[in-house]
């Protein structure tokens, strides 16, 4: 359908630019046909009329048509940002232009020479017609006609006998020009309207062109970063999982109990190599899910500084160069687990690629925030790799994939990050001087400094305590339980929501908190079974839940549940915390 390319209104906007153009570009003709006329009507007229008369009428025709003329170079001259409504002081112009002519009609009526009489009356028609060729783009310029030829016609009516003839067809002669000038004003509008619209239809079809070969490419790139992406994971996941194999084979095999030791330090080393991995695997779905909500609050800077400090100067000790903090005042507005996971990655990235030398961490007051820069003096970063350190598993000199060059999920996670928290994240490197980061954070207004008090860990004690196992693969159920019991709880597991239902009514098993596994079998979920459990046993049993699910959808949906989740694999002091948490709730009457 037409006008579906344009904006109703903004067509509308073009198609009076485009007439108010159409009338400029017609006066330019116009002009030189009333410089001619007026002169041959001077002419004509010189031994008729009287010479001052005349010359001061022809005197207003010029000082009209410079006037015109002025307003034409300027219509043409003017800038981009010009407002000035040039259209309505030439409409007002021609308006007077066709006073003067008219004024003609009555100041140089004379029946006594019909020569000069018929020389106005076809030089006062012509100017009347020429303005449907020159004004019938813009309405208002129409009327210029009326000034024109109505005096002359009213002459005629007053001069009577046989002269109200042609009074009378100089009035009907005015009123078809003027129907002339409405009809061809419309289909002008309309062939201006199809040809904007037909320009519009072309540049949306261009554009959509464009945009699917974009969008094209940008699947093309996707598919292959995709494959990049799960070449990369499953080489990283393969090989602490093949040394994990390894070193259970050897453990089942070492008679000697200090090399058992040796072998359990290495497996534990490796599990926690892999750990590692799923969880940054999991911080990527968890960004793509968007579940990370930010909490922004109040942050005194220092305080960061000194937590990263704690933490990271002994991995910078080890690799002999030195990390510094400038200490600073300011306080911005983020949230204080994002930031600090943001700069953490950003710092230990530097830390991993700077040979000898330092790390320099600070932060600078700007006009619009806070700049948190990380500086080191590394190898620096080649420009064509600026931003593809930003994709995931993408490392620079580490085409071996050795785990302690890192996983090359550090910076998409930060980039990420600073993305949900509106952090600018800027990038200045050169080859062989260093790096160095830049997060762009909002600066706290005057406002108290808000502090969260760290609490001392309890341990927690669950002995005697009864737990619900609800997982539908056997190992994970047996080592779940295990644990438990070495924590002296009382365990009942089982694969389905049917099975934990039996089993509890067999056992009379009333437990004291449900674990359930979010993807159970036959499309089942965690957080169904754990309804029908409570509703089975009529109280309302704390519950949390576990999933190694890592695809966004997934992530949402559990996440949506309201239970506590935690992410495979748990680790067992995280899950003790958990539990140790959920045992401070008072059960409530079920439904």
């Amino acid at each position: 359908m037409p006008g579906k390319s344009i904006p109703a209104i903004r067509l509308r906007g073009q198609v009076e630019s485009e007439k108010i153009e159409v009338l400029f570009r017609n006066t330019s003709f116009a002009l030189i046909t009333n410089l001619l006329l007026s002169a041959g009507l001077v002419w004509v007229l010189w031994n008729v009329a009287e010479h001052q008369t005349l010359i001061g009428w022809w005197a207003a025709i010029i000082f009209l048509i410079v006037v015109r003329l002025a307003l034409l170079i300027g219509y043409r001259r003017r800038g981009a940002a010009s407002t000035l409504p040039w259209h309505h002081y030439l409409t007002i112009a021609t308006m007077l232009a066709g006073a003067a002519w008219g004024a003609a009609g009555i100041l140089f009526f004379n029946p006594d020479s019909p020569i000069a009489l018929i020389f106005i009356t076809i030089t006062l028609a012509g100017i009347t017609a020429g303005s449907v060729a020159s004004y019938s783009s813009w309405r208002p310029a129409q009327y210029a006609s009326i000034p024109t030829a109505l005096p002359i016609a009213l002459r005629y009516l007053m001069a009577g006998g046989d002269f109200w003839i042609m009074g009378l067809m100089c009035i009907l002669y005015l009123f078809n020009v003027l129907a002339s000038a409405r009809q061809i004003s419309r289909v002008l509008d309309e062939s201006i309207r199809l040809r904007l619209e037909k320009q519009g239809l072309v540049r949306q079809l261009q554009d959509e062109k464009r945009a699917a070969e974009q969008a094209r490419m940008r699947a093309e790139e996707a598919n292959l970063a995709k494959s990049r992406f799960l070449a990369a994971a499953n080489h990283d996941l393969r090989q602490p999982l093949h040394a994990v194999t390894l070193f259970v084979q050897a453990l089942r095999h070492s008679p000697d109990k200090a090399r058992a030791g040796e072998i359990l330090e290495h497996l534990e080393a490796s599990t926690r190599s892999l750990e590692g991995l799923l969880n940054e695997l999991l911080d990527i779905s968890k960004l793509e899910a968007g579940l990370f909500k930010p909490q922004i609050s109040v942050l005194s800077l220092q305080d960061i500084f000194d937590g990263l400090e704690r933490e990271l100067r002994p991995v910078a000790e080890e690799k002999g160069i030195e990390l510094g903090f400038v200490a600073t005042r300011l306080e911005i507005l983020s949230d204080p687990q994002m930031l600090g996971r943001i700069l953490r990655n950003i710092i230990t990235n530097a830390i991993r690629y700077t040979d000898r030398g330092a790390v320099l961490v600070g932060a600078r007051r700007k006009k619009n925030g806070v700049a948190i820069a990380v500086y080191d003096t590394g190898q620096g970063i080649a420009p064509e790799h600026h931003q593809a350190i930003f994709r995931e598993f993408y490392q620079l000199e580490n085409p071996e994939r050795d785990r302690r060059k890192g996983l090359g999920l550090g910076l998409a996670i930060v980039d990420r990050l600073c993305r949900i928290l509106d952090h600018p994240l800027t990038l200045r490197s050169t080859l062989g001087r260093g790096t160095a980061f830049f997060v762009q954070a909002p600066l706290a207004p005057e406002a108290a400094r808000l502090r969260e008090t760290d609490q001392e860990d309890v341990p927690a004690r669950l002995e005697g305590w009864s737990v619900l196992v609800i997982d539908d693969d056997a190992v994970v159920r047996r080592a779940t339980a295990e644990v438990l019991e070495s924590w002296g709880c009382r365990t009942l597991t089982a694969e389905s929501t049917e099975e934990a239902l039996a089993r509890i009514e067999r056992a009379s098993f009333v437990p004291d908190v449900i674990i359930a596994d979010y993807r159970l079998r036959e499309g089942r979920t965690g957080s169904e079974a754990i309804a029908a459990v409570r509703k089975a046993v009529g109280a309302h049993i704390p519950a949390l839940i576990l999933t190694g699910d890592t695809a966004p959808e997934r992530l949402r949906e559990a996440s949506a549940s309201q239970y506590l989740l935690l992410h495979k694999p748990v680790h067992p002091g995280r899950l003790r915390s958990a539990l140790a948490g959920l045992r401070e709730l008072v059960r409530e009457p079920g439904p």
